[in-house]
């Protein structure tokens, strides 16, 4: 059973409080337009956890601190308390407990969520179905009929106006109207499964595929000529133990020299040819040099031959010239070509034996070739060598058709389920159609028939074509009133609502609120909402389904026998919040005068 017992209001100031009481089946508010009928509507959402921001709306300004919401759900009596100023500001307790501790949103819609899902396990199943973190607030869709969408037909609910719900109802209605759950669910359980499996399988595949770089980097550290390809560790080891052995047979070998011996050999090599090179160079300059000298000391000789005035200078010039030419001689330090050659030969020996111990002249250590062979061991390991590739194919294979299984499992309906709510829906309102000149006309129709569509979530009227070509089978009838869509769109709630309960299984709050249903009916149809709303409880309790409608008229004037009704504006009240005055409220809004 399910109750919402009382709503009480506090204002700011000390020993402020009104409180609203209500009854099991039908809870009618009355007032006049203006009078907070709206206001008390969404009201009852933000109590149920809704985040909408009141504090700052012209209701609620500086008049209402916090509200208290007392209600029975399977005998058990709860109290919920909610702050205006602050959403995280909220209290959950028990009847008969005096106190209770102040909890943020989240942890009191987690309260809430616990109550309404009833057995974990089929909320666990629900949110394994739908595949995330779904509770009683996705629920409150069913709940709440308001004014602005009233007559809607396609994706009727009126919440489903909000994004928030709307991306959330394609899957809620699969999982509602499946046959396969338990099956969809073991699947889903399969391909975790197969996931985690793959998971674990990719993560060695990647560790093989590193430890196998990091291998192969050591063996070209150590010039081992071998490639580890992940199936050959045993050679891989046994090249690093014959490399061992033969780095200590280096060690004790006088005849065998160190790399950087060679590298010493090398340069030492490399430095004579460039001398050489750079004696021949200066060779070639001296003799050209040389050319000249001879022709300055032949115009010289000339000089002093032809004038012998001019002599005591030429004559030191001439001399100076002929004791360098005795000074210079390039005999000793000339090598001869062939030793030229030979050099090279030598060079170019050390440098190939250089290049076969280590690749581009890399000197490594003998600590650091250990350290290398220390690290080749410790690589493989770690190296999974029974890893299988195809093993891992197939699991993605498995868990691909285990998905696809699942999808077709979850695009089948229970078409049986479909039909018998399309047939309740139908059944409500044949109820009005003797208080509705509407819902009369439509059944004079022939094969006249509300079906639910779950792609688009649509009620649509059907009739049977009276074509005999068309074999009688039905098609859709478009009606065009906006009160006839209302009553409908009421009867689908309705409808929903007695599935939902009879099921058992769903997070649900078992309640509707409506907010000013009359608005689109005259005299002569709104009546049929009053038979409508009586009507459903002939297939469910009062104790099941508690229904609080907000309307301008006299519930006597739309067919209503309230279990409960209240006037809003008794009292001494302005409206639903007994502490605002839209009086005192304008003149705070309006500027001061001078």
């Amino acid at each position: 059973m399910f109750k919402i017992v009382r709503l009480s209001l506090y204002g700011m100031e000390e020993g402020q409080a009104f409180s609203y009481q209500f009854s099991d089946g039908i809870n009618y508010f009355q007032g006049k337009n203006d009078s907070g009928k709206t206001e008390f509507y969404t009201f009852l959402d933000y109590m149920f956890g809704a985040s909408f921001k009141l504090s700052d709306k012209d209701w609620y300004k500086n008049t209402l601190e916090s509200a208290e919401l007392d209600f029975v759900y399977n005998d058990h009596e709860f109290v919920i308390t909610r702050f205006l100023s602050n959403q995280n500001k909220n209290y959950f307790r028990y009847h008969d407990d005096d106190t209770a501790e102040e909890i943020r949103l989240d942890e009191y819609r987690a309260k809430l969520n616990s109550i309404f899902s009833g057995n974990s396990e089929t909320l666990r199943e629900l949110r394994t179905f739908v595949g995330e973190d779904i509770g009683y607030r996705t629920f409150t869709v069913f709940n709440f009929l308001g004014e602005n969408r009233q007559g809607i037909l396609n994706d009727f609910f009126d919440k489903c106006s909000r994004i928030e719900y709307a991306i959330k109802m394609p899957s809620l209605l699969n999982y509602i109207f499946n046959r396969n759950i338990a099956r969809i669910n073991e699947l889903k359980k399969q391909a975790e499964d197969l996931k985690s499996r793959i998971a674990y399988m990719e993560k060695q595949e990647s560790q093989n595929n590193d430890i196998q770089g990091r291998v192969n980097l050591q063996l070209r550290t150590l010039g081992i000529p071998t490639i580890f390809d992940g199936s050959n560790s045993k050679s891989v080891l046994q090249d690093v133990v014959t490399f061992q052995n033969s780095l200590e047979k280096k060690k004790s070998a006088k005849n065998i020299q160190a790399i950087t011996e060679l590298e010493a050999i090398y340069t030492s090599l490399d430095e004579q040819l460039k001398k050489q090179e750079s004696f021949e160079s200066d060779h070639k300059r001296f003799i050209e040099d040389d050319v000249k000298q001879q022709e300055l000391l032949s115009n010289l000789f000339e000089m002093v031959n032809d004038k012998p005035e001019y002599s005591y200078l030429a004559t030191p010039i001439i001399n100076l010239i002929s004791d360098l030419e005795k000074s210079i001689s390039f005999n000793k330090y000339f090598i001869q070509e062939a030793t030229v050659r030979e050099l090279k030969k030598q060079r170019d020996l050390v440098k190939q034996k250089i290049l076969s111990n280590q690749a581009r002249f890399t000197i490594y250590s003998a600590s650091e070739k250990t350290q290398a062979i220390t690290l080749i061991r410790e690589y493989l390991s770690y190296y999974t060598e029974d890893f299988d590739s195809a093993t891992l194919k197939e699991l993605k294979k498995e868990l691909k058709e285990v998905q696809e299984r699942t999808r077709n499992l979850q695009s089948e309906n229970d078409s049986q389920k479909i039909d018998d709510l399309s047939d309740e829906i139908t059944k409500l309102y044949r109820a009005a159609a003797g208080s509705s000149d509407l819902a009369e006309y439509d059944f004079g129709k022939s094969g006249f028939h509300i079906s639910y569509l779950k792609s688009g979530n649509i009620l649509q009227p059907q009739i049977t074509d009276d074509d005999t070509l068309a074999g009688n089978q039905s098609k859709n009838y478009y009606t065009g009133s906006m009160a006839r869509h209302t009553l409908i769109q009421l009867c689908g709630y309705l409808g929903f609502l007695r599935m939902l309960i009879k099921d058992g299984k769903y997070p649900l709050i078992p309640f509707l609120v409506v907010d000013h249903i009359s608005k689109p009916f005259d005299t002569k149809n709104q009546m049929a909402l009053g038979v409508v709303l009586h009507a459903i409880y002939e297939d469910i309790s009062k104790e099941q389904l508690q229904i609080i409608l907000f309307d301008d008229k006299e519930p006597s004037e739309l067919g209503i026998t309230p279990d409960r009704a209240t006037s809003l504006l008794l009292d001494g009240k302005s409206g639903f919040n007994p502490f605002y005055s839209p009086v005192i409220a304008s003149q705070e809004d309006s500027p001061d005068e001078e």
